[in-house]
């Protein structure tokens, strides 16, 4: 199966009425989402393993298991972004934070405008509260 079938088949199964599935989806979405954000492409095999994973027919080590079966001792190459393996810390101020979020918006549009609703009943009911 290509590599857009298997992303398809995730985002799929991220719609999925089962809580367990779709939280499991939306989390490999997110750290996929994540690698995109830093220029960078997961493998076929890797969305192959995730797939598997939410479908439940292997689990969190088994993926770590085979990952490190299929790559072996891989000599980490540098990130594109510069980044040097660990976490990048990003101002709160940064353009950097909007280009993600919009590109996580596209993404999970659905999650998004589930958030935004949340934000804007906290907002009335801060505002509610503060009025009475």
């Amino acid at each position: 199966m290509e590599y857009s079938k298997k992303y398809q088949e995730l985002v799929e199964l991220s719609h999925s009425e089962n809580p367990e599935i779709k939280d499991k989806a939306d989390a490999w979405l997110t750290s996929i989402g994540l690698q995109g954000a830093a220029e960078l492409k997961v493998s076929a095999f890797l969305l192959d393993l995730a797939i598997r994973n939410v479908k439940g027919e292997i689990s969190r080590d088994e993926v770590s298991q085979r990952l490190k079966e299929h790559y072996g001792d891989t000599v980490f190459v540098e990130p594109k972004s510069g980044l040097d393996g660990r976490y990048e810390i990003i101002p709160p101020d940064s353009p950097r934070i909007k280009e993600i979020e919009e590109y996580n918006r596209k993404l999970r549009p659905a999650l998004y405008a589930e958030l935004d609703k949340r934000k804007k009943r906290e907002k009335i009911s801060s505002e509610d509260s503060q009025t009475n």
